[in-house]
């Protein structure tokens, strides 16, 4: 019996064959075939059947044609489908990267009409990527995410290196969504990085990616200078979307390194280059980045001044709840500070209600009930991964058990803010 001929992909050695005996294993093992019974079925020896299926042999001429039969399939054998699929992954990148939703949108519905002749070729595992997209930013279903990484692991040596590194920027988005994962998102990043080439859209968005997330794993350093290389990448696309985005994570960094002057300062020329025309940005996250700078910088009455503003532009983040009341606190207005508690303390964010609290019953001088309540916020603050909080946090707990004259805890706090400026705080380390 003849034998096709070995086609190589570009890029590293992945033999058609492997591709295709992995394709018809998974399918036999979704329709819970046993590799004996099917060789019967196809009267195989078991042995040869199983190298076919992991790509060290070749395929039979025509064997294809009786695995459709059996497993009810429609693979086909066009080379062509496999560079059509590369081409809408990559193009979809692009797109994506260029933050062209609506060609995202006719794209997708254009593959939504191609999948299953795609999906039954070569294309197949490309397919799984793009599909990973669709349920990452059309349809958000992480089950599904979750459900196509298993499949896309266990064949991983399907894939092309430039598959794999935008797969891998995939899968950093996807755990990026939450803080508690983001350092499973950092080496999604990194491993996209090291498969990509330095000047495609794909190390440009994984820059752009890691800015947000070394801050939010309370490395601020880092995220600056990534604000720095991530800059002449997105130029090099006029990707000024995402400069402009990277513009505010720069003031963002810059007043977590308590850089208090060089963030106000551009922060305000942002807004005065977006109040002229020069540039769109959102009014509502400057205000917000603003009042931040002013809370940690102790400008509370400044910072009353830009929350308010945010709120009015519409900005919608949840940690704006607890700006204002927590300023009123420390300016000493403890009646009004206590009814900005009430209020807020209504329709904010659960996640926030503990500190709304803790405000409150140190106001009431009620110290068991701060106590708890601050302890749960920032217990959860750690165990969130949440760390950009933690430093106002964990000087008001500071200032607590100062006023209370309780060194030990003094001690285990400052312990703890020790433990925070070493990058080694975590929910397990710390000693409250």
């Amino acid at each position: 019996m003849s034998f096709q001929n070995t086609k190589h992909f570009t890029l590293k050695l992945i033999t058609s064959e492997h591709i295709m005996g992995a394709f018809y294993r998974f399918h036999r093992m979704q329709q819970n075939i046993s590799l004996s019974n099917f060789a019967k079925q196809l009267r195989m020896n078991k042995g040869f059947l199983s190298e076919l299926e992991n790509g060290k042999r070749h395929f039979p001429d025509g064997l294809y044609i009786q695995l459709n039969h059996l497993l009810h399939l429609q693979f086909n054998t066009d080379i062509e489908l496999w560079h059509q699929s590369r081409k809408t992954l990559f193009t979809l990148f692009d797109f994506f990267f260029l933050e062209q939703n609506d060609s995202i949108q006719q794209l997708c519905e254009n593959f939504d009409n191609q999948e299953s002749i795609l999906s039954n070729s070569y294309g197949f595992f490309v397919c799984l990527i793009i599909k990973i997209f669709y349920y990452l930013r059309i349809q958000r279903d992480n089950s599904k995410i979750i459900e196509i990484k298993n499949i896309i692991d266990t064949h991983i040596d399907c894939l092309q290196n430039d598959e794999l590194s935008i797969y891998y920027c995939f899968l950093g988005i996807f755990y990026k969504r939450s803080v508690s994962t983001n350092s499973i998102a950092l080496d999604y990043f990194k491993k996209s990085n090291q498969l990509c080439s330095p000047n495609s859209s794909v190390n440009a968005m994984n820059t752009f990616q890691l800015v947000s997330v070394y801050s939010e794993l309370n490395k601020y350093i880092i995220a600056y200078e990534k604000c720095i290389e991530c800059k002449p990448l997105l130029r090099q696309y006029n990707n000024y979307s995402r400069l402009i985005t990277i513009d505010m994570f720069e003031c963002i960094t810059l007043t977590n390194m308590h850089m208090f002057d060089e963030s106000k300062k551009k922060l305000l020329n942002i807004l005065s280059s977006t109040n002229n025309g020069t540039f769109n940005y959102c009014q509502d996250q400057i205000y917000h980045n603003l009042a931040w700078n002013a809370l940690l910088s102790q400008n509370y009455e400044e910072c009353i001044h830009y929350t308010n503003l945010a709120k009015d532009a519409g900005d919608p983040s949840p940690d704006l709840c607890y700006f204002i009341p927590f300023s009123l606190y420390k300016l000493n207005k403890p009646l009004n500070a206590l009814n900005e508690c009430s209020k807020v303390i209504k329709e904010c964010d659960h996640f926030y209600i503990p500190f709304i609290e803790a405000i409150s019953a140190k106001i009431q001088n009620k110290n068991n009930d701060f106590e708890t309540k601050i302890n749960i916020y920032y217990k959860s603050l750690l165990k969130n991964s949440n760390y950009e909080d933690i430093p106002l946090i964990q000087n008001f707990i500071l200032d607590y058990y100062e006023e209370a004259h309780d060194k030990e805890m003094m001690i285990n706090i400052l312990k703890d803010i020790k433990l925070n400026n070493e990058d080694k705080l975590n929910f397990k380390t710390s000693l409250l």
